[in-house]
């Protein structure tokens, strides 16, 4: 479906059936769903912006395996040769639509003259349920989500001449989950030559599951659902409904990739950054208070108390060293309560620790750069108690201000000079893979040394040298909750 937005000169083409459907073709021989081709859903209209903080602005729309379709935005189907920008969404490995409101690509493409492709792939028990251990017909099937977006890529590869973009300079990049699979795709051999640079937002994977792991999952899955264990093929007669209320009940952690299997042979960014591409520059970065978005509704939380600081700060680090780390918090951000270090406690534990390790494996690799961020601006939302929460530079980056206005608030004079600033700095490393320009202080490349960052913040952007240093080696001490046989939530979404 072809839509021409009105007031602006972007043409949008909805619900694209892009995938290969080949039996033949790894995307459907590794699935143990094969779901028969239907007609794609016609897009959804756009839902009222919700009122509450993020409480559901970046999901999409209703729950399908007749899901693998992707949305084009482009300025114009001429011989543009413009940058292509391709949105993996966000929702982990598990949930979450490229239809969402929160990534419409008009705004980006009128004001950078760029291509924005988001996607809808597999995703839950149907993306990444691990069957290697029982068939070697369906070895690789817990990389079922990662061949569909390597799907879609080759789809823009082979096409997106055709809607001005230009195949050679394709630019992958996503937040939360999105930022996950990205990190990934680093490390898939299938995808590579597909992109040409990658952005991970609030979302550095440095491990994917083991085989242990996953078989656990697997036999848990085969026995809520009452099947003999193994028994494949009755497996693939369940409904869809059924599948997804037994995974939840079976698995005490996402579906994600399993490494050492035929699609993932090795970790992303562990014990080093894969091999498989390091000609491909990277942007990395997190928001300032990750966990205040995955927190705001826990009412002892909110109500956080020394006590309860404390017990939670234990559970971050540990029972030694907690009384340590709060009073270390404490003496850095003096004005901020027990519920807002506990925010930073556990946003610097997890996504910003794990952001600078993955960013410096990148650099030690000598090959394509890395650039680093940090996103710092406060929420206008319930005063700004939330501090910068998780997903809040989304908006910025896309400059859908009005539509991120449940996380950011209102859009102001300053806020859309952020957005210039921000959404100029992505286009422009999809342009050249430099995320340079003119609106924004000089943003040099990231080691491991100086750890020059760049901080994305009102009223002004600027450069830091390892920024909340000490923070980041006190985290460094306990090291990465990635290292763990299950990663906790919500760092793991």
């Amino acid at each position: 479906m072809q839509v021409a937005l009105k007031a602006t000169r972007i043409k949008v083409f909805w619900s694209l059936k892009a995938y290969h459907t080949a039996r033949t073709h790894p995307a459907r021989r590794a699935s143990f769903r094969l779901s028969p081709q239907r007609p794609a859903t016609p897009p959804p209209s756009r839902p009222d912006r919700p009122r509450s903080l993020i409480s559901s602005g970046a999901t999409g729309p209703g729950t399908s395996e007749d899901c693998l379709v992707l949305n084009v935005w482009t300025p114009g189907k001429d011989n543009g040769k413009r940058p292509v920008m391709v949105w993996l969404h966000g929702g982990g490995f598990s949930s979450g639509s490229g239809g969402s409101p929160w990534y419409d690509g008009t705004h980006i493409c009128q004001r950078e003259d760029v291509v924005v492709v988001t996607i809808n792939h597999r995703l839950n028990v149907f993306g990444y349920c691990y069957l290697d251990h029982l068939s070697d017909e369906f070895a690789g099937s817990s990389s079922a989500g990662m061949l569909d977006i390597t799907l879609a890529l080759q789809w823009v590869k082979e096409n997106i001449s055709q809607f001005g973009g230009d195949p050679d300079r394709v630019m992958i990049f996503g937040e939360s989950g999105g930022g996950r699979k990205t990190s990934v795709m680093m490390a898939f051999p299938e995808a590579k030559g597909l992109f040409h640079r990658a952005v991970v937002q609030s979302g550095s994977a440095l491990r994917m599951d083991s085989h242990d792991v996953a078989a656990e999952r697997t036999h848990n899955l085969f026995k809520e659902l009452g099947l003999a264990q193994g028994d494949i093929g009755a497996l693939q007669q369940i409904s869809m409904d059924d599948l997804l209320v037994a995974s939840r009940k079976a698995a005490h952690s996402q579906y994600r990739p399993v490494t050492r299997t035929p699609y993932l042979p090795a970790h992303p960014f562990d014990p080093t950054a894969s091999d498989v591409n390091p000609d491909v520059p990277m942007m990395i970065g997190t928001c300032r208070s990750e966990l205040s978005l995955f927190m705001r509704t826990d009412s002892n939380i909110l109500a956080l108390d020394e006590d309860g600081l404390q017990k939670m700060a234990a559970g971050l680090t540990s029972t030694e060293q907690a009384s340590e780390v709060v009073s270390t918090y404490q003496r850095i951000y003096p004005d901020a309560d027990p519920t807002e270090i506990i925010y930073r406690i556990g946003t610097d534990r997890g996504y910003f620790l794990d952001s600078t390790i993955q960013a410096a494996r990148k650099s030690d690799q000598s090959g394509a750069p890395a650039y680093y961020y940090t996103f710092n601006r406060r929420t206008q939302v319930e005063g700004g108690r939330y501090v910068t929460p998780h997903a809040s530079e989304i908006p910025f980056v896309l400059h859908n201000l009005e539509e991120g206005a449940n996380i950011g608030g209102a859009p102001t004079p300053a806020s859309t000079q952020l957005a210039d600033r921000v959404s100029g700095a992505w286009a422009a490393f999809a342009r050249t893979g430099n995320p340079n320009h003119s609106g924004i202080p000089n943003w040099p490349t990231y080691d491991r040394e100086a750890r020059k960052s760049m901080i994305l913040d009102e009223p002004e952007c600027y450069i830091e040298s390892d920024p909340r240093s000490e923070e980041r080696k006190l985290m460094l001490s306990f090291g990465s909750q990635q290292y763990g046989e299950l990663e906790p939530t919500p760092t793991g979404r």
